[in-house]
Order: structure tokens, then C-alpha cells, then sequence
């Protein structure tokens, strides 16, 4: 009869099935067992209770206490399997169904109710949080208080699908509510011991205890009593530490007023040694004894807005990063200066101020990010589940360039080390990105390095205006059947000289036309008229590598390749894409254009141990650079983004049908942009690309044996960037050249040598 009644009247109060598996009455009261509430369709129960024991008193007059023991609350809100909606609709109507100034004579008829060894799972679709709770002890009693003890505690507050957000948790956590009959009287006091918080992924907060306390406001007069509302605040007086380190190295101070939706943080990490974290540190810190740390942040919230800011100082900061530099980045010190406000309801940052120095170079960044609703689905399929935009502006103070090259670590642009300057260097950036609408993407703004003029330059620098021979070494697969396979060795070392000494390099005039028209089309469109880069190309690069989802790839000119081979290494890192851009700039100015193609041409990687056109001209067609035709040349082209597993085309000895095709659109996009006459076009249409195969040293299975052990994937029948053969060189050179210039391309003077290049320093058309 109880069961009965009792699910009668919470179905009725709750709005959701309720079921009561087994009871019975004995002499103390009756005990249930097996309940289970909100069991509906998909969604799992709102709660599974193991056992509840009633007092006769409490079932017939609302006295004594209702024990429940091992009882599992399962909240999911929103989505396909909530299981609260109905539950908060039924409640709601209750309320507003209830007389008006109701009083708490009934309130206080309700029995005492103890919680025992429960455990709470919880999760909101609509904001993505995810609160796992182990165990949680409870006590309620009417007209005296109500509290909560809870251990093991968890979240997640995912900003996508995937799953990834801000982290938070304690190893125990107490809330103590004083009760006016039901209803709560006051603020409540919460302890918490043991608590951590991940804002961001490389910043955790850990081992953090103290008190949240109801005290009276300032100010408040002698209005309200104690208990009451408009009268208090909570007062917040925490400390904790960094990545699960013992010491207490930061405290939290300051006040919140529930009542208005208001409060303010101040947290402060006096100055420390990294070394007292020593234990807890990622290994990429390194000598933590000598780094230093000092900050400050203040944080506070009103009117649905939270502004937040604050400066940290690091001084004596050694490390090293795979992703900055190949070497440790010894002794620096390091500011970071922010002020922001952030809008939680629109997932709208905006920031007025994020400041970073490093030595005398300051780099001030504003503007706002937003995370706006909807989805975005990239190029291979994954998705985002928000549309971001973001509007920033990155400004670079103006200071002297030798101040500016001398901020930067020496392990971070060590091929600078040498460089002498004078003038003023500044810069300012701005991009605008709406995943909405990409196509409407803006990124623009100067780099002031032009303010600089260079005084003197160190003589590995030199050496690319005067002529010199450059040593070079470089890292080649061995060959197969030699002493170092033998060995069990996959590489070596490999040095030759980029110059003269060097029986197979070529002088830019003996280089064939064709190859320069056919790796202009390829590489860089506009190699002749731009100085280094084309800014559109940056944009277009940027364009496409959001809609990947990923940076994979860049706007990378001539030069660029140039400057990376000849000068830096192939790592992809911050450090090298520093020097590659400074390094462009200046080369632009010094190096004709002649001389930069020269040393490209004689760098550059055409197949495994193949570097230089005057060895794989040699090599793959038996003939010297100026004997190239145009259908050979479209080869190189093709084959250049991976020369080495691209190298399998020669293991067969004539291109595989698919890849011919491709050449032979590279030879008509070589034609459509007027680099090649008709009739030179019209003969290689005709031709058949056969390779000249006597220096192979191998049968075709050897040969393809060796790609396939050199390299980590297997190259597709037709290469990826064919479909983007289309959209290169989007810059200043992408029409066909004049007929009159075209000529003078091609034509000879009475030595024989190519008009255009009689000169040194003389500009191709």
C-alpha cells in the first residue's frame, strides 16, 4: 500500500515514471528497494536508489528521518536522451499553481532526509558540462540546514565535439546551507580541499583548498539580519599551487554577491623558483632553479560580463621545443601582459590588450574571437561544433632593428648571428576570419622590416651576393648493397660545394629556358616581378589550410625554397620560418634574380642522393641543363614536391600513364601562360618522355624496393597537388608574357648564349 501511494504521488509531483521494485513493512518502518525514477524510452533513469528506509512516523506525519543509501543520479539535460526536462516542467507548475505567500507550516511537515554513499553523473548538452561525482553524502533537515559532502569530483566544460575543454575536479568538496523550513537562509559555506582547474591546456591549477564564506556586506548598514540575502556576500579565501606541486604558490582573495550576479578574484603568485615545481614540470623546462615567476590577476563579473587581466613575468627561462628550435633556448626572460572581457552567454572574447615581450620586442595583440553556434565541417571530413570568428590585430612597436634582431634568442635565428643593422623596425597585422564565410577572409597590414638597411652580413650570407662556393651536407639514403647498408645504416651524410669547384654545377646561362618557364609555372608564378612573397598567396595558403583544419602547408616562393636549402634546415619550426622570411628580404635586395634561380636550380633535391639540375639532367635523361626539352622540364616540375618518392617513375624507366597525363598538363599550363612558343609546344605534345637508364645500378623491383624503404608512404597514382596546378601563382605574373619579351626569352646572341642573361644582374622578363 505505501509503494503504491509513494509512486502515486511522486509520479504525480515529478512528472515521470516512477517505479518501486520491491517493499515491505517491518517493525522499524518500511524499506523500498530498487527504485528507480525518470525511466523513459532511451534515457536512462534520473536516479537508481539501491535501498530507502521510512519511519512510520515520517510516512503517516512527516517526522523523523528518510535514509537512502547507494543511490545513482544519472542528470542529462538537453540532446536526445535528457531526462530532466519533464521533470523541471512539473516542478515549475507546482510552483506557480501554489497560493502566493505561502509561509512554511507545511515546509516544516517534511521529514528529515539522509543521503548516503550516492554517487552524480551529469551532463548538459547546450554549455558541454560533464560533472562525474564518486561518492556524495547528504543531509537534510527542515527549518535547521541542509549539506552536501562530496569526494572524487570530475568535470569537463567541452567547446566542441571532440571532447576538449577547460578541466576542473577536488578530492573533496562540503556545502553547508542554513534552512528556513525549505527554504534556503543565507549563503552557504563551501570547503574545499584537494581541487584543481585546467583553463587552459598547458595551465593547471592544482592543490587547491580553502573557504567560501558568507559574511556581511560593506556598506550594508544595519539593513537585512543576518541570513538574509541582500545583506550578504560571499567572501573568498583560497590558496593552491601549479601542475600538482606541494608548496602553496598562489592565493585567491575577494568577494561575490550571488544576489546580483556580481563578484571580483584577485589571485597573485609572488615571485618563485620554477624549482620548487621541479618535480611536476614538463621536461622541455629546463634548469627550473634559475627561472623566476611573478603574477598578478584580477578577475571580476557583472551584468553577464566577466573582465579579467592581469601580468606575469619569467625571468631566467631556459627550454627547448621541437616546434621553436633544433637547440635550447637558453636564459631569457619573458611578459605577458592581458586585459580582456569575455561574454560567456555569446562565447565572445574580446580583448583589449595581450602584450608579449621578449627582451626589447613587444607585440601587442587585440581584436575579439568568438565561437558562434553552428558547425563546421573541414576538407577531410572532421568537425567543429562551432563556427569561430575573429577579428585581431597584431601591432609591433617601433624600435631600432639591432635592438629587435637582439632580443631574439641566438638559438632561435642562429644564421642572423652576424648581421649588423641600422633603421627603425615595426609592424602591424590584421586578419579577419569567419568560418561562416571564409572566402571573405582578410589578412593584411605591413611588416616595416624596410626600415632597416644592413650594415654588414655574416660570410655564409656573403657568399649568395659575391659568388662564392657554398659548402653543403645534407642527409641522403644509402645505397643498397653498399658498406652502410651493410652496416644496417639508412642514411648518410653527404657534402658537395654549391659553386664552380663543382664539376657538375651549372651557371645560370646554361640552364635550359624551358626549365626556368616550367618551374615558374609550378613554383612561383610571379618569381620575377614580386620580392620574395605575394601577400595574396599568404592569404590564399591561409584560406586553405582553415578549410583543411590544419597548417599543412604554405605560400612558399622561389626564394623561399631557395634560402631553406642553400642556408637553413629542412625542420619545420618558428626559428626557421623566422630566418626564411629575414633572410628572403635581404637576398631580394642584394641577389639579382639570376643568381637567386642559379643557386635554386643547384640545390635543390631531384631524387634520392640527386642534388642539383647538372646531376639529375645527367641522370634521369642522359644530357646536360642547357639540352632540356620542354617536356622534360614539365617532369621536374612534377616531380619536385616529393622528389624522392616521386623517384618510382624513373624505377620504371617512362612515366606510368597516369603521371604522363600530369606532365602533360603541367606542359599545357606552361603554354597557357605564353612561357613556351606554339611551335616548341606543338613538338612536345608530340614527344614520348623515355628515361636515359644507365646510371640506375638497379633492376625495377630494386629500384622500387629502395623508394618504398626511403620513404614513409606510398606515392598515389596522381599527385595531390594536380588539383591545385590550376590556382598557383596567383600574383602579379599569372597572364602570359608579351610576344616581344617572349622573344627575347628564347633568343641567342651571336656567342650563343640566351639574350635575357648577357648581363649580370639583368632581370628575366
Amino acid at each position: 500500500m505505501a509503494a503504491r501511494r509513494a509512486t502515486s504521488m511522486l509520479r504525480e509531483r515529478l512528472g515521470v515514471e516512477v517505479d518501486i521494485g520491491h517493499a515491505r513493512a517491518g517493525l522499524a518502518g518500511i524499506v523500498f528497494r530498487d527504485v528507480r525514477v525518470g525511466q523513459t524510452g532511451a534515457s536512462p533513469p534520473l536516479a537508481r536508489i539501491d535501498v530507502m528506509r521510512i519511519p512510520y512516523a515520517a510516512a503517516l506525519f512527516r517526522r523523523g528521518t528518510v535514509t537512502i543509501d547507494g543511490a545513482v543520479f544519472d542528470v542529462r539535460r538537453g540532446g536526445e536522451d535528457d531526462n530532466v526536462a519533464a521533470v523541471q516542467a512539473a516542478l515549475r507548475g507546482k510552483r506557480s499553481s501554489s497560493p502566493a505567500g505561502g509561509g512554511t507550516s507545511g515546509e516544516a511537515r517534511v521529514p528529515a532526509v539522509k543521503l548516503t554513499n550516492a554517487k552524480v553523473k551529469a551532463h548538459d548538452a547546450a554549455s558541454g558540462l560533464t560533472v562525474d561525482i564518486e561518492k556524495v553524502n547528504a543531509a537534510l533537515i527542515p527549518g535547521t540546514s541542509a549539506s552536501v559532502s562530496a569526494e572524487k569530483i570530475g568535470g569537463l566544460l567541452a567547446l566542441g565535439n571532440a571532447g576538449q575543454g577547460p578541466r576542473f575536479g577536488a578530492a573533496a568538496l562540503t556545502i553547508a546551507q542554513p534552512l528556513a523550513g525549505m527554504r534556503p537562509h543565507g549563503y552557504p559555506t563551501v570547503t574545499v580541499e584537494g581541487a584543481f582547474a585546467t583553463p587552459l591546456p598547458k595551465l593547471s591549477l592544482t592543490g587547491i583548498h580553502g573557504k567560501i564564506v558568507p559574511t556581511p556586506k560593506k556598506n550594508a548598514g544595519t539593513a537585512g539580519s543576518p541570513g538574509d540575502k541582500s545583506a550578504e556576500e560571499l567572501t573568498v579565501d583560497l590558496d593552491g599551487s601549479y601542475g600538482g606541486a606541494r608548496e602553496t604558490l598562489w592565493t585567491a582573495r575577494g568577494g561575490i554577491d550571488p544576489a546580483t550576479h556580481a563578484g571580483e578574484l584577485s589571485l597573485r603568485a609572488e615571485r618563485f623558483s620554477l624549482g620548487e615545481i621541479a618535480d611536476v614540470l614538463p621536461k622541455t623546462i629546463l634548469s627550473p632553479a634559475n627561472t623566476n615567476v611573478d603574477a598578478a590577476f584580477d578577475v571580476s563579473w557583472a551584468d553577464g560580463a566577466v573582465r579579467f587581466g592581469g601580468n606575469m613575468r619569467l625571468t631566467g627561462l631556459s627550454f627547448q621545443h621541437p616546434a621553436l628550435a633544433a637547440e635550447p633556448i637558453q636564459n631569457v626572460d619573458v611578459g605577458l601582459v592581458l586585459r580582456a572581457t569575455a561574454f560567456p552567454a555569446a562565447r565572445r572574447v574580446a580583448i583589449d590588450r595581450f602584450e608579449g615581450s621578449i627582451g626589447e620586442l613587444h607585440g601587442k595583440l587585440s581584436g575579439f574571437v568568438e565561437l558562434a553556434p553552428g558547425t563546421v565541417t573541414f576538407s577531410d571530413g572532421s568537425k567543429l561544433g562551432f563556427r569561430p570568428r575573429l577579428d585581431l590585430t597584431l601591432e609591433v612597436p617601433k624600435l631600432p632593428c639591432a635592438k629587435a634582431l637582439a632580443s631574439l634568442p641566438p638559438a632561435v635565428v642562429p644564421h642572423l648571428q652576424g648581421f649588423v643593422m641600422k633603421g627603425t623596425f615595426g609592424a602591424d597585422i590584421t586578419t579577419r576570419i569567419d568560418y561562416a564565410d571564409l572566402d571573405a577572409l582578410e589578412l593584411k597590414g605591413k611588416i616595416g622590416i624596410d626600415g632597416c638597411q644592413v650594415l654588414k652580413v655574416p660570410p655564409e650570407v656573403k657568399a649568395l651576393v659575391t659568388g662564392d662556393s657554398i659548402p653543403q651536407s645534407v642527409e641522403v639514403p644509402v645505397l643498397p648493397g653498399s658498406q652502410e647498408a651493410k652496416d644496417g645504416l639508412d642514411t648518410e651524410m653527404m657534402d658537395f660545394i654549391l659553386g664552380p669547384e663543382n664539376p657538375e654545377f651549372v651557371p645560370y646561362d646554361e640552364i635550359s629556358p624551358f626549365l626556368t618557364a616550367s618551374i615558374m609555372t609550378t613554383e612561383d608564378n610571379g618569381f620575377f616581378k614580386h620580392r620574395g612573397w605575394v601577400s595574396s598567396e599568404f592569404r590564399t595558403a591561409l584560406k586553405r589550410n582553415l578549410e583543411r583544419g590544419g597548417f599543412r602547408g604554405g605560400a612558399s616562393s622561389i626564394t623561399m625554397q631557395m634560402v631553406k636549402n642553400v642556408l637553413l634546415s629542412q625542420q619545420k619550426t618558428l626559428s626557421r620560418k623566422l630566418q626564411e622570411l629575414f633572410l628572403v628580404w635581404y637576398i631580394e635586395q642584394e641577389v639579382p634574380k639570376e643568381r637567386i634561380l642559379e643557386l635554386y636550380f643547384n640545390a635543390i633535391e631531384f631524387g634520392p642522393r640527386i642534388y642539383g639540375i647538372g646531376r639529375a639532367a645527367r641522370h634521369y635523361f642522359g644530357k646536360p641543363a642547357s639540352e632540356l626539352t620542354p617536356l622534360e622540364a614539365a617532369f621536374f616540375s612534377s616531380i619536385l614536391p616529393s622528389p624522392k618518392r616521386r623517384y618510382i617513375q624513373y624505377c620504371h624507366g617512362a612515366p606510368l600513364p597516369p603521371w604522363d597525363r600530369y606532365v602533360h598538363r603541367i606542359l599545357a599550363k606552361v603554354h597557357e601562360r605564353g612561357r613556351i612558343t606554339d611551335e616548341d609546344y606543338a613538338t612536345a605534345q608530340a614527344q614520348k618522355l623515355v628515361f636515359d637508364r644507365s646510371e640506375a645500378g638497379m633492376n625495377e623491383r630494386q629500384c622500387l624496393e629502395w623508394v618504398k624503404k626511403m620513404t614513409s608512404r606510398p606515392e598515389p597514382e596522381v599527385p595531390a597537388d594536380s588539383e591545385t596546378l590550376d590556382a598557383n601563382g596567383e600574383g602579379d605574373d599569372s597572364g602570359p608574357l608579351p610576344v616581344g619579351k617572349l622573344r627575347r626569352l628564347f633568343a641567342k646572341d651571336k656567342d650563343g648564349k640566351h639574350a635575357a642573361r648577357n648581363a649580370k644582374g639583368a632581370r628575366h622578363p
